[in-house]
Parts: C-alpha cells; sequence; structure tokens
C-alpha cells in the first residue's frame, strides 16, 4: 500500500478526525523498515519522513492499544526528536495502529497538536475506531487489486482471459488500422470431449493445462495467448506481421502438439484445428476479425481437424433481426434507454422485505413497452446478451447502492459470461463502481448455464464466492434438472420454478416435489424462494412447508421503483 495513489475515502477520515479532536494535524501513516509515508495527511506537507523519527514506529509496538503523548518535550523518547524540536513542532500526538488482516500493525491512524494535552476514554475508543475503518479500507484496497490482477487471467492455466483477450484484441486493432497489421489464431482442441467423457475431468483440466504450456513455448513472448473458454484458445500474433508469418506461427503451434501427453496410463494425442485472419484484410473491427477467424476454424475442424484454415476475403454478415431489432437494441444501450423494474421478495417466517429482483425493460419507440421475453432471445442470436447482462448488473449495483438498510439486489446473468471465463471481474467492476457490498449483490443463472459450461460456471462461482457475492440457482427443476448440480456447485439458494408453484393448485404431485426441493435446500444448507405465488393457498402451503423466500404477484408486482418503504407482509400463521 506504500507510495499508492491518494484515495479520497483515506482523505475524509483524516479530515473527519481532525474536525472530531480540533487539532491542525491528522494523519494515516503506513510504515516499513526505513520509514513512514502518509497515506492520507491533513495540515502536514511533508509526504514521509524516516522510520527513525516516527512516533508511529512506537505505537504499532502495542497494536490492541492508543499510544497516547501529552507532551513530547516531557517524553524522553520524543524530546530531541526533529519533529518536535522543529517543524511541526509535535507536542502531542495519539496513534492507534492500524491492523491488517492477520493481525499484524502497518501503521498508525493518528492526531497531532502543537500544544500539550490529554485524550479520554471516550476519544481513544473513537480514533481506535477510526483506525480499525482504515485497516478496513486497506484490507479491501489489497483483495480488489488481487481480483483485478485475478481478473485479467484464466484460472486454470494462467493464459490471459476472455476479458484480458478482447482489451489486447482492440488495441491490435487500432494498431492495425494504424498500419501495422497482425495475426489472429483461433484455435480447438479436436479430441477434448473424448478425453473429458472417458477419462474425467480432472484428465481434462490436465490437457488444458499441457494445452497452455506448449502453446506459451510456441510463440514469442511478444504475442499474446489466451483461454476464451472451455477448449477454445486464441492467439494474437503482434504486428507486422503478413499472412505468410502468421502462417508460420500457426505450424509452429500445430509442431508443438506432436508429441502426445501421458495422463496415468494414457497416452493422449493433443489435435488441433486452426482458424487464421489477419487485420486489416480479414477484419477491420475486434468482432469482424473474430468472425473472419471463426469461419477459418470451422472449415479446419470440417476438413478433419489437425490443420489450420485461412478466412477468406469476404466477411459474414451476422444474421439481421426481424424490423431491425438488433440496430435498436444497440442504440438503446448505447443511450440508455433499457429500464429496469424491481420485483420484490420477501422472508417467509416474517414478512419483511428481503430485497428485489432486477428486471430488465425496453420502452421500444413505436413498439411500447417489451418484457425480456420479446428480446432477450433476439440479443443471444446477436452476440449482445453480455452487453445487455453488463447494463443491467451496473444499474442495477448503482441503484441499490444507495437502498437504506441491508436490501439485497438480485440480478439474472446469462451463459455468456461464464464462457468469457471472466465473470469474477465483471462484478467486481460493478461492485467498486457502486460501492455496494458484495453480501448485498445475488447472481441468479440457470440450470442451462450448468450443461452448457460446467468448468467455467464451477469456476466462476468459486470466483464470485470469494468476494463475498451469493449465487441462486433459478427454475430449478425445469429440462436439465440434476441433484448433482445442487451438491458441486454450492449455490446459497435456489428458486423453485414458478410451473411446480403454479401447479399447487391443481396437481397434487407438485406439492410433493415443492416439499422435496425444500427439504433438499434445508440438508445442504440453501435458502430456497418460490417464485410464481399468485394465490394465498400456495402462499400458506410454501410457508408450511418451510420455504424461506416468497416472490410473485400476489406479493408485489415488478414496477419502476423498489418496494424498499413496504411493510413487512401480513402474513397468517404458518400451519
Amino acid at each position: 500500500m506504500l507510495d499508492t495513489p491518494a484515495d479520497a475515502r483515506f482523505d475524509r477520515l483524516v479530515e473527519l478526525a481532525a474536525e472530531h479532536f480540533s487539532v491542525p494535524i491528522a494523519l494515516v501513516s503506513l510504515v516499513d523498515d526505513s520509514r513512514q509515508w502518509f497515506k492520507a495527511r491533513y495540515g502536514l506537507d511533508v509526504p514521509q519522513t524516516s522510520r527513525q523519527l516516527s512516533f508511529c514506529a512506537h505505537a504499532i509496538l502495542r497494536p490492541q492499544e492508543v499510544m497516547v503523548v501529552e507532551d513530547a518535550r516531557a517524553d524522553e523518547r520524543f524530546a530531541d526528536n526533529a519533529l518536535v524540536v522543529g517543524d511541526p513542532k509535535v507536542r502531542f500526538y495519539a496513534g492507534a495502529p492500524i491492523l491488517a488482516e492477520d493481525g499484524q500493525p502497518v501503521g498508525t491512524l493518528c492526531v497531532i497538536d502543537r500544544s500539550p494535552r490529554g485524550l479520554d476514554t471516550a476519544g481513544r475508543r473513537y480514533l481506535a475506531n477510526l483506525a480499525a475503518s482504515a485497516g478496513a479500507m486497506l484490507e479491501l484496497h489489497r483483495k480488489n487489486a488481487l481480483l483485478r490482477e485475478a481478473a485479467a487471467l484464466d484460472p486454470l492455466t494462467g493464459l490471459a482471459n476472455r476479458r484480458a483477450f478482447d482489451g489486447a484484441l482492440a488495441r491490435a486493432i487500432d494498431q492495425a488500422i494504424g498500419g501495422v497489421p497482425f495475426g489472429l489464431l483461433c484455435l480447438d482442441l479436436d479430441l477434448f470431449k473424448v478425453v473429458n467423457d472417458t477419462l474425467g475431468h480432472d484428465a481434462g483440466d490436465l490437457l488444458l493445462r499441457e494445452v497452455a504450456r506448449r502453446l506459451t513455448g510456441a510463440v514469442r513472448v511478444t504475442d499474446v495467448v489466451a483461454r476464451l473458454g472451455g477448449d477454445e484458445f486464441a492467439v494474437i500474433v503482434g504486428g507486422p506481421a503478413d499472412l505468410d508469418g502468421v502462417r508460420t506461427a500457426a505450424r509452429h503451434i500445430l509442431a508443438a502438439f506432436a508429441a502426445d501427453l501421458r495422463i496415468g496410463a494414457n497416452l493422449v494425442p493433443i489435435r488441433a484445428s486452426i482458424g487464421l485472419a489477419v487485420a486489416p484484410v480479414h477484419g477491420t473491427s475486434p468482432a469482424s476479425l473474430l468472425r473472419a477467424a471463426d469461419q477459418a476454424l470451422y472449415e479446419a475442424k470440417r476438413a478433419g481437424g489437425q490443420t489450420l484454415a485461412v478466412a477468406t476475403r469476404q466477411e459474414r454478415q451476422p444474421a439481421r433481426l426481424a424490423d431491425s431489432q438488433e440496430d435498436a437494441l444497440r442504440a438503446a444501450l448505447a443511450s440508455d434507454g433499457l429500464e429496469l423494474h424491481w420485483q420484490p421478495f420477501f422472508a417467509a417466517a416474517d414478512g419483511a422485505l428481503v430485497g428485489c429482483e432486477a428486471l430488465v425493460r425496453w420502452n421500444r419507440p413505436g413498439h411500447g413497452w417489451l418484457a425480456p421475453a420479446a428480446f432477450i432471445p433476439d440479443a443471444e442470436k446477436a452476440g449482445l446478451i453480455g452487453a445487455l447482462d453488463a447494463w443491467v448488473l451496473r444499474r442495477a449495483c448503482a441503484e441499490a447502492a444507495s437502498w437504506p438498510g441491508e436490501a439485497r439486489v438480485s440480478v439474472n446473468i446469462s451463459a455468456d459470461w461464464f464462457s468469457s471465463g471472466d465473470i469474477a471481474g465483471l462484478v467486481v467492476d460493478a461492485l467498486a463502481r457502486s460501492g455496494l457490498a458484495p453480501g448485498r449483490l445475488v447472481l441468479e443463472l440457470t440450470e442451462r448455464t450448468l450443461v452448457q459450461h460446467p468448468e467455467a460456471a464451477r469456476a466462476g462461482l468459486m470466483g464470485l464466492r470469494a468476494l463475498g457475492v451469493r449465487t441462486s440457482l433459478d427454475d430449478f427443476g425445469t429440462g436439465y434438472s440434476s441433484l448433482g448440480y445442487l451438491y458441486s456447485f454450492a449455490f446459497d439458494e435456489v428458486k423453485l420454478d414458478r410451473s411446480f408453484v403454479e401447479g399447487l393448485s391443481h396437481n397434487p404431485r407438485a406439492e410433493a416435489v415443492c416439499r422435496a426441493v425444500l427439504d433438499l435446500g434445508r440438508a445442504l444448507g440453501m435458502q430456497v424462494c418460490a417464485e410464481g405465488i399468485e394465490t394465498p393457498p400456495q402462499l400458506a402451503f410454501l410457508r408450511e412447508a418451510g420455504c424461506n423466500l416468497l416472490q410473485g404477484y400476489l406479493l408485489g408486482r415488478p414496477r419502476p421503483e423498489p418496494m424498499l418503504d413496504a411493510s413487512p407482509l401480513v402474513l397468517p400463521d404458518a400451519g
């Protein structure tokens, strides 16, 4: 944390300390072996001093106490100190140690006066509380820095992830337009599914790590190697690079895969197909160049695999949405033309509001208000779902940060986010922008995501859990349901699909299904939320059966303003 940029949060702390104690100087002082450095300073111009001169070095020797020096000239430790006999002429000093997460002192929050004075018990307690706040902010800064670093890397292979790759590709495109051509290789393993299915996921992970190692060794240190998700990799062959040079780089990669990989008693061949494109010949935007390389990859696999194919000059045009809906949706995303509506969910035990689910709505000119079902499928086909999810997440976090209390905000996320390999980075960015506490955010994903991207989902959920973000399995029991998902992925909650809740009114088997899910949730330590509650009998049954959270039109419809001032629901006694 030493020598880091100024931070307004720490500046406010020292201003608050100076005002509260009516002193001319207040500091957040951090120490290392040779110096004390001021992360924030009020009333002092110098940015640091030697550790030998610092009062802070004495204060941290007793990390559980506030050190008070009522008159430095009368204290033999400091009477001849240059900070006492010279500027800033310290007479009174009080410093509360700032502790790291492991309990080790890293500095102090201190107040200084130029006249002797004392500090009562209440003052010591107040200063200690300010120092605890400083310690919490330092720890948050440290964790965020680690997360930002981790957010650029694929956790399995250590390669650049999709987010880092997208940034590098955009920068390379800018250079290509400026006259520095470069190459893009999209690579897919031909036998990955076979290895996964026959030898297991551990063997599949080992294969991916070995591919990453050989890829890195086959290219130049200036090239960017990324894992885009699953068994998909990409290499940006840095410019200037012509078609022949990029083709040579691709052949070096195929040669690196010539030797089989031994996994236990098995020798596993590493076969790969590569699609090759060069900017600006095959594309002048990240999307168009990726399309060209992907099409070439498709041709390589169609030719039997273990080969490379070069993109054609003609770019494939993406399918257009009916009535130019793609253009309209792009414009809406760019101009904040979407809105969030909020549907509340309540605690079954006492009817208290727990939080609200963010539901996107689009007031499309000439078409009126559109619910998600009217445009989400088209957004997925057009490749806009990631941008839409990001918009919803950022807006939901920003609005929820201003809510009183600990109300949660629940946001739905698509499978695309997990396939990008950077869900944690996207969430960290949204939380950092908004200031929302991670524990107040709930991310909902469907079983389809787990089926399509099981490995990426598992890694992404681990990252979210490390952040303190809550996760929920949405629409449980529809289509892909597997009890193994609940066991393997360790969600915080599961949402009982509305089709089962609806069936409570006419299908006796629906009661058995609901009870089974509730029992399973309790056994696995997960909360269960029932959605789609529309009748009092449904509500009564779910409460009696032990459901934790309740949501549905009976309790509150989606609306533009969240029901934060709602009184607790008046619920009949369960059972």
